[in-house]
């Protein structure tokens, strides 16, 4: 013991490389924690707010342009290029002090992969702020689209492999991903626990609700849920087009989205009451590529009819349902229709009609 004491001690240059030796080992071996929350990401206390600008302001990111506005800090401050990146002081606008806007591609581009990418360049460009400890952000995909499972499989997969393989700020100890709906933010945990199970390096917080990430040495290949986001890519899509009713919403999570699934398809659908430019731009495309189309005829929606007709133009397999018959209107009336009384029905039959459709 005396020797090796002495040893360590001789001359403060041998003492100082020690102290940093231990100092990056503690580095490295910091543990990050992910939670998933219900929240509005401009009431959530963190070091920093992270927002996507895809070329323009969509969800979370357009109310917070506008907070900001009124606070002295025009949108065009926020607005980021493509591969670039805005810092900016909240000014008490948001209850995170700062926010960083990453510049993405348009939001018809901005898929699985992008989302993934976007974690990882997110906890990147953090590197350069000294004193982050807690980053909030949100879900990107589900409301224009995209598989939400496969959406925030994606984001926290980024997130996760960039973590562990020494991205971020040394002091970054927790990441909070925030969702307004409790229903939904019920279905992403979940799905994340599904996701994160067996990844090496992930553990389940005690009492659950989120997770411990340990930051791996440089020789450790990217774990399995790092791969969700760019498996997503080659997976064919089912695009579900309905009402966007509460009423209807646990007709989709429970009579749909299972039998989708089971076929392996991934399960997509544009969560928009109003159409606009960029969601019309956005079904056109999701519905050009889709493997079927799923349209709920119930309520008589006209932009459901509207999809119906585009998806028939472009000759997709369609399948149609509804509640009652009599919510069908004469146009198609006499063509193949699951009729259904109940949510259990429905899963039963739609799990027929897809293994029919191959």
């Amino acid at each position: 013991m005396r020797r090796f004491y002495d040893g360590t001690r001789r001359g403060g240059a041998g003492k100082r490389q020690l102290l940093a030796l231990l100092a990056t080992v503690a580095v490295m071996s910091t543990a990050l924690e992910v939670v998933l929350d219900v929240g509005d990401i401009t009431q959530a206390r963190a070091d920093v707010a992270l927002f996507k600008y895809a070329q323009s302001f969509y969800g979370a990111s357009s109310v917070v342009a506008r907070k900001l506005d009124q606070v002295g800090i025009p949108g065009s401050q926020l607005e980021a290029p493509v591969g670039d990146l805005r810092f900016v002081e909240t000014r008490g606008a948001l209850m995170a002090p700062l926010a960083l806007f990453l510049g993405t591609v348009r939001l018809g581009q901005f898929g699985y992969h992008e989302i993934r990418q976007f974690a990882v360049r997110a906890l990147k460009a953090l590197e350069s702020r000294s004193g982050v400890r807690h980053v909030v952000t949100t879900v990107h995909g589900p409301n224009y689209g995209l598989d939400e499972d496969e959406a925030v499989l994606a984001l926290v997969g980024g997130l996760v492999e960039a973590f562990q393989r020494g991205s971020g700020p040394e002091g970054l100890e927790r990441l909070t991903v925030v969702e307004l709906q409790p229903k939904r933010a019920q279905r992403l945990r979940k799905a994340l626990e599904r996701g994160l199970g067996g990844t090496p390096g992930v553990q389940a917080l005690p009492g659950g609700g989120g997770f411990r990430v340990q930051r791996m040495t440089a020789f450790v290949q990217a774990p399995p849920l790092a791969t969700a986001g760019t498996v997503s890519m080659d997976k064919p899509h089912a695009f579900v087009a309905m009402p966007f009713a509460p009423e209807l919403e646990d007709t989709y999570h429970y009579g749909i989205l299972g039998p989708v699934k089971a076929a392996g398809l991934l399960c997509e659908r544009v969560d928009q009451a109003v159409f606009d430019g960029p969601i019309i731009q956005r079904i056109r495309e999701r519905i050009d590529t889709a493997k079927v189309v799923i349209a709920d005829l119930s309520m008589a929606n006209p932009n459901v009819y509207l999809e119906v007709g585009y998806a028939w133009g472009k000759g997709r397999p369609t399948v149609l349902m509804v509640r009652d018959v009599k919510e069908l209107r004469f146009d198609v009336a006499s063509y193949r229709c699951i009729v259904y009384r109940s949510i259990r029905e429905l899963e039963t039959l739609l799990t027929r009609e897809l293994e029919r459709l191959g």
